[in-house]
């Protein structure tokens, strides 16, 4: 097979091939992107409860120290139970605010990588078009080479005759000066 229609060939596999991509690859753009802001939401639910739980630890520790002073022993039990709970939940918050946060890096990297693929996805269009552009003028340069081998042909075929007009003109100058 000639360089040039293995080139033409490739070209058309790899078109079909990324056509086929670039809507499954748009699909996953739009699907990062919403994964991106169901991340952000998360986050932002996260933080609010993680200031909730930090709140409830501050107003619990006051009511432990309200009830040390008091003397309550029961009640300082019943709050030292609820701060470890209020702690559990915080760390259980924060771990969670952690994981969404890994998430949202995550889908952005993603959406990166999906609009870097787009991206070369147009890179791979514009170098089909400027491949179609040169095997046109390919096309068009061996048809002006074929113009011009005819031409020279023909050139040639001229000079030939012109070669033996002259020689023939040259004999019967040599027999007209003989017979003088």
């Amino acid at each position: 097979m000639k360089p040039l229609t293995t080139m033409a060939v490739a070209a058309v596999v790899l078109a079909l091939g990324y056509g086929a991509a670039d809507a499954q690859n748009g699909r996953q753009v739009k699907q990062d992107r919403q994964d991106v802001r169901q991340d952000r939401r998360e986050l932002h639910r996260d933080n609010r409860d993680v200031r909730q739980d930090r709140r409830d630890l501050a107003g619990d520790r006051q009511e432990l120290n309200q009830d040390i002073k008091a003397g309550r022993t029961n009640e300082v039990r019943q709050d030292r139970a609820e701060i470890r709970g209020d702690k559990r939940e915080l760390r259980e918050d924060v771990r969670d605010r952690r994981d969404d946060r890994r998430d949202l890096q995550k889908d952005r990297r993603d959406l990166r990588k999906d609009q870097e693929v787009r991206r070369d996805k147009q890179d791979v269009r514009q170098d089909r078009r400027e491949l179609q552009r040169d095997n046109r003028d390919i096309r068009q340069d061996r048809r002006e080479l074929a113009g011009d081998r005819r031409a020279l042909r023909e050139d040639v075929r001229d000079r030939r005759d012109d070669r033996r007009d002259l020689r023939q003109d040259q004999r019967e100058l040599a027999g007209d000066a003989r017979s003088r």
